[in-house]
């Protein structure tokens, strides 16, 4: 089964912390996630999105069964959410330092690590992969955040925190991962997830 994790498109607040302020696509935003996708061979059987509107809305105009999952909106900035990040950074260096020094476990006031963020999708995304493979699905998509996608990886890849800033991934940006099946030495249906180099060939 392959796996497409999709960023969303360019916003109409570029300069804030975004995290769960629910901030619109521009028209641009949306014309790139319809460029993202239109590359895709294999049709997409399994969707599901962010419930936050840069994501959802997109999702929404691919098919009526899209699932909403809250487990993978962005991350958290807590008091920080919809400010500015030149402010937040004149006003509160040494918090902002703190955390990009040590991301897994520091945070903004009243927000998230990006170890909870991690926590929270690599659940979500396990849960959805067990289903799509219940249905025999070929392709899954999930809509989302740069934030999410990076957490994700440095998940899958083993990956220490301040690695996870060395991914670009800009708006609409698109992401392959291969899912393999095969039994335990139980006999037990299992899986492994993996970033899928070859993915060109029929995605």
């Amino acid at each position: 089964m392959k796996i497409s994790l999709l960023r969303h498109g360019k916003t109409t607040s570029d300069d804030i912390y975004r995290g769960h302020t629910d901030v619109a696509l521009t028209d641009k935003g949306l014309e790139q996630m319809h460029q993202s996708v239109a590359t895709f061979k294999l049709p997409v059987d399994y969707l599901v999105s962010s419930d936050l509107q840069r994501c959802a809305i997109f999702s929404a105009l691919l098919g009526p069964e899209m699932k909403l999952e809250k487990r993978f909106k962005e991350m958290s900035f807590g008091d920080w959410d919809g400010q500015s990040r030149a402010k937040i950074w004149r006003e509160q260096p040494k918090l902002v330092s703190q955390f990009w020094d040590d991301p897994m476990h520091s945070c903004a006031p009243n927000g998230e690590t990006v170890l909870q963020l991690q926590t929270r999708a690599m659940e979500a995304l396990h849960e959805h992969v067990q289903g799509a493979i219940k249905l025999n699905c070929e392709h899954m998509l999930i809509v989302t955040h740069g934030g999410v996608i990076r957490a994700m990886l440095g998940s899958i890849l083993h990956m220490n925190a301040k690695g996870l800033f060395n991914f670009n991934l800009p708006y609409a940006a698109l992401v392959p991962l291969h899912l393999a099946s095969f039994e335990d030495q139980d006999g037990q249906p299992d899986y492994h997830i993996s970033l899928d180099f070859g993915a060109h060939e029929n995605v």
